[in-house]
């Protein structure tokens, strides 16, 4: 009876601890945050999206799993620069993601879970704890991936489209409508999303200097935000923009030359570990017979 006793006990605490620590996670609530993007394309009337919240069968359990996120504090800004940066084509909020990220968590841990329990008939808490973890991480991994990768080419385009930029005012055309011709010329293009970005806020009541402030914010490349300095810099004072853009675009290129010299001077010292350990096994490989045969001559004379 005491035994029992004492079960029921611990059976109460551990309940009363899970059930404080999902309550002090989720105590907080956040508000949703739609995208850029989504909000832009809700004021043109094109917000239609094919998503897995848009699925008549999920809609209900996602919308769940919606409201959860909103009361989760942790990783938002992450997730929140990773989508912008990514450009977030489907248009997925903070809390639409974070609740991707907790299902996936769910779903990994429960298909291992009955994986496990089908096979070798047992249950394993060491894998019950970590499958949640790498279920709720391989999303964010991926989001994070595809960010760096348009960052990426984000980067490697931006000196071509200032050169652009400033041959086509120094042609007789503003700012805008450099932009606006360089957005048809190349629709697909990473930058020039960015840019069609920056116009439609502007074209919404935006500053210039606001708008491009915000590409600055969802695009996390210093050359970007030195450029839009510049930039701003250049309204304020009346310097010649398409002066400013051609300096920005070669000190861009300059450090990029930089940077190659470093990493090459790097690469140097860096290949000398695995050039000595090559070094290494070629000298085995071509002592080792005379050294064998040495090694039995002593044996046999012994």
């Amino acid at each position: 009876m005491e035994f029992e006793l004492g079960q029921i006990v611990v059976s109460l605490l551990q309940f009363t601890t899970v059930s404080l620590l999902l309550w002090s996670i989720f105590r907080y609530p956040v508000a949703p945050d739609p995208p850029v993007n989504r909000q832009i394309a809700m004021a043109l009337g094109l917000a239609k999206r094919d998503t897995i919240f848009e699925m008549p069968v999920l809609r209900q359990l996602m919308g769940l799993g919606v409201l959860l996120s909103r009361r989760f504090p942790f990783f938002r800004g992450r997730i929140r620069q990773d989508l912008e940066a990514s450009g977030n084509p489907l248009g997925y909020s903070v809390d639409e993601y974070l609740a991707m990220c907790l299902a996936s968590a769910v779903v990994m841990t429960a298909l291992s879970t009955l994986l496990l329990m089908a096979k070798l008939g047992q249950f394993d808490l060491l894998l019950v704890l970590v499958m949640p973890v790498i279920g709720f991480v391989v999303p964010m991994w991926t989001l994070h991936g595809q960010a760096s990768k348009r960052v990426r080419a984000i980067s490697k385009k931006l000196p071509y489209t200032l050169d652009l930029i400033a041959l086509l005012m120094e042609a007789g055309a503003t700012f805008p409508e450099a932009i606006t011709t360089l957005i048809k010329d190349e629709p697909e293009d990473e930058l020039n999303r960015e840019l069609a970005l920056v116009q439609a806020e502007i074209d919404f009541g935006t500053t210039r200097s606001l708008a491009l402030a915000n590409m600055a914010d969802r695009i996390p490349l210093d050359a970007l935000r030195s450029v839009v300095g510049a930039i701003n810099q250049a309204e304020a004072l009346g310097t010649p923009l398409s002066t400013i853009l051609k300096n920005q675009s070669g000190m861009i290129r300059m450090l990029r030359t930089v940077r190659a010299e470093e990493a090459s001077a790097s690469a140097s010292l860096r290949i000398l570990v695995p050039s000595m350990l090559i070094l290494l096994a070629v000298v085995i490989v071509v002592f080792s017979p005379i050294i064998l045969r040495w090694l039995e001559k002593g044996i046999f004379a012994q």
